[in-house]
């Protein structure tokens, strides 16, 4: 039986990600490796001379993996929500106005709160890459 594994996503400072994924959005660091990389890794993602280094961060039950090249890396890709692939990590919260008040001041980049036709609430940050990460409360009973 297939089961998700992870998600993960290229950063360009896996410490300033870190701290976001787990000062922000409430990950929890579960384990990290440095300079990895190697024959093997080249082979896997067709990209040679790779060095690296990954962090898995997790939130109920959900891995996700920030990746920062340390050699080989690419361009930095252009993210907004209607780019073609395009990612987006939504995260569920009890109270997603307390949320959107807490993150106030801060320099988190928000972008404007709302409420759905069908009575979500919720609101996206950038992490400090630009992926967007949405906060959502959904209504009573759904």
């Amino acid at each position: 039986m297939s089961s998700l594994n992870h998600v993960g996503i290229t950063v360009s400072d896996i410490e300033e990600s870190i701290r976001f994924y787990r000062d922000v959005v409430g990950m929890e660091e579960l384990s990290r490796s440095r300079d990895f990389g190697g024959e093997w890794f080249d082979r896997l993602t067709e990209n040679q001379g790779t060095k690296f280094q990954v962090a898995h961060l997790g939130l109920g039950g959900f891995t996700l993996q920030l990746v920062e090249y340390q050699s080989a890396g690419g361009d930095r890709l252009p993210l907004a929500h209607n780019q073609t692939g395009n990612p987006h990590i939504c995260i569920n919260v009890d109270d997603v106005e307390g949320k959107y008040a807490d993150l106030e001041g801060s320099s988190v980049r928000r972008l404007p709160f709302t409420q759905h036709p069908t009575g979500t609430k919720s609101f996206y940050v950038l992490d400090p890459d630009g992926v967007m990460v949405e906060f959502l409360q959904r209504p009573a009973g759904q």
